[in-house]
C-alpha cells in the first residue's frame, strides 16, 4: 500500500473550500485527471453516498466508482474506489487558520492489473497529479469573491 500526504493552505473559510471538495460537478475543473464525476446515489450527499469518476492516468483512461466513507461539513470528507484500476482512499482534513483554511489532503492506494505493472511510476505520477490538482483547487477557491 502507497501513502502520502499533501497541505496546503487555501485563503477562504473552510466552509467555501468544503462546498468544491463535495461538489462532484466540479472535479473536472480543478482535476487533471477527470473528465467527468456524478453522483450516482439518492439523497443528500453524506458517508454512504456514491459516484462515477472517469479520467485518465498514464494515457490509459479509467471508470471507477466511489463511496463516501467520511462526510463532517466544513471538517472532513473522504472516499474509497469500490470498483476500477485502482484502490485509493483520499481524506480531506479543514482546519481553520485566521480565515483561511488549511487542507491536508491524505492519499493512500494500490494499483491493479496493468497500472500494477507500472505501480512504482504510477505512485509519483499519481502523488505529482494530486499536487497540482491542489493549487487547482486553490485557485479556483481563491478565484471565487470571499
Amino acid at each position: 500500500m502507497n501513502e502520502f500526504e499533501i497541505a496546503t493552505v487555501i485563503d477562504r473559510p473552510p466552509d467555501k473550500v468544503f462546498a468544491f471538495l463535495v461538489n462532484w460537478d466540479r472535479y473536472p475543473d480543478w482535476s487533471g485527471s477527470l473528465s467527468a464525476a456524478r453522483k450516482t446515489s439518492e439523497g443528500p450527499l453524506g458517508a454512504g453516498s456514491t459516484a462515477n469518476l472517469v479520467g485518465k492516468m498514464l494515457g490509459r483512461g479509467f471508470e471507477t466508482s466511489v463511496v463516501v466513507t467520511e462526510y463532517v461539513a466544513n471538517e472532513r470528507f473522504a472516499t474509497k474506489t469500490t470498483s476500477g484500476a485502482f484502490y485509493l482512499e483520499v481524506g480531506y482534513k479543514l482546519e481553520s487558520a485566521d480565515g483561511k483554511t488549511a487542507v491536508t489532503t491524505a492519499v493512500r492506494g494500490e494499483s491493479k492489473g496493468f497500472f500494477k505493472l507500472a505501480e512504482p511510476v504510477m505512485v509519483r505520477v499519481t502523488k505529482k497529479q494530486f499536487e497540482t490538482d491542489t493549487e487547482s483547487l486553490k485557485a479556483l477557491v481563491e478565484g471565487e469573491p470571499k
